[in-house]
């Protein structure tokens, strides 16, 4: 999920004149007026170069949305923030507050999920509610996991860009060992408010990933260098996900590693560059259904781009 781009920027412009009442109304009409803008000529675009080849049934269900909707990250009605009279679907997410903490939290299958105290009450419900209840809904192309491709009981996981923590946070309780890599410094406090009922199997790491290691950056095979390697990884890190891969090969080619699942929607080529990187290690790939339309890009053919890549290594 994109974090701190500029769509939050203009909503938190919008919401600082705005009686809270009209809150919805910023979110959904200033990240619509930004897509818009700039890619003012996307549908047409897309639906003219689908019109002139021979389209799959998922294809097809993409443009029917795109021609009565307009464009948007997960082009599926069931994906809306948006009841049908304009009513948020994430005001069904109620959030509490640690006094001793002094942080918001929601509760994941009865298990606390913190957030930062600067995020008011109507974000984390639109965070949380994106993240967890579209992004991970099964039949989203963002889904990490399925029935056939899941972590199991012992598993090191390593979750690459953990945000808040709602992938760590649903597996917690099947896992061995759980390591969240997370740079950045607004989700280190949540997080370790979050796993503090595991904090004797989870480790977290506020660092960059990438393929060289320096101040602020390491690879995952120096990391682990001295460590039991992990059995599966989860990799959602803004576009940085084949140089993270390229830091790991010692991993990759590691008998222990059986399981990855990795975006594929940040950049155009990704699904192409990453499967073929995982299957020069032994994985074998399988795209997620359905499409992401890359709205906060400029758009080129072909337009639509898997959301994530689940990648297997069976046992020698």
């Amino acid at each position: 999920m994109l974090r701190g781009t500029v769509n939050q920027k203009l909503i938190s412009l919008g919401k600082r004149v705005t009686p809270p009442c009209f809150y919805p109304f910023i979110y959904r009409n200033l990240i619509a007026w930004r897509m818009q803008r700039r890619n003012p000529k996307g549908p047409s675009l897309i639906l003219s170069y689908y019109s002139k080849i021979d389209v799959d049934i998922e294809v097809s269900e993409v443009l029917d949305y795109i021609e009565t909707h307009g464009l948007t990250m997960q082009p599926y009605k069931w994906a809306e923030l948006f009841n049908e009279d304009k009513t948020p679907k994430y005001d069904s997410i109620v959030v509490f507050h640690d006094e001793k903490l002094n942080l918001p939290y929601v509760l994941l299958d009865k298990k606390r999920l913190y957030f930062p105290n600067s995020m008011d009450e109507n974000d984390i419900k639109i965070i949380y509610y994106t993240s967890q209840e579209i992004e991970q809904n099964p039949k989203s192309p963002h889904c990490y996991l399925m029935d056939d491709f899941n972590v199991k009981d012992d598993d090191i996981v390593v979750d690459c860009g953990a945000a808040e923590g709602n992938f760590g946070l649903d597996v917690i309780n099947r896992v061995r060992k759980l390591y969240l890599f997370e740079p950045e410094e607004q989700w280190i406090k949540p997080l370790h408010a979050t796993f503090a009922p595991w904090k004797n199997k989870v480790v977290i790491v506020q660092k960059y990933l990438s393929d060289a290691t320096d101040e602020i950056n390491i690879t995952l095979d120096d990391y682990f260098s001295d460590k039991e390697h992990p059995t599966f990884l989860k990799l959602d890190v803004e576009g940085f996900e084949e140089r993270l891969l390229l830091g790991a090969k010692g991993l990759l080619s590691s008998k222990n590693l059986k399981n990855v699942v990795t975006c594929t929607y940040h950049k155009q080529d990704d699904e192409e560059k990453l499967g073929t990187l995982l299957r020069s290690h032994g994985f074998t790939t399988t795209p997620s259904s359905g499409y992401i339309i890359a709205i906060w890009d400029k758009l080129y053919p072909p337009y639509l781009r898997r959301g994530v890549i689940r990648a297997t290594k069976e046992s020698k």
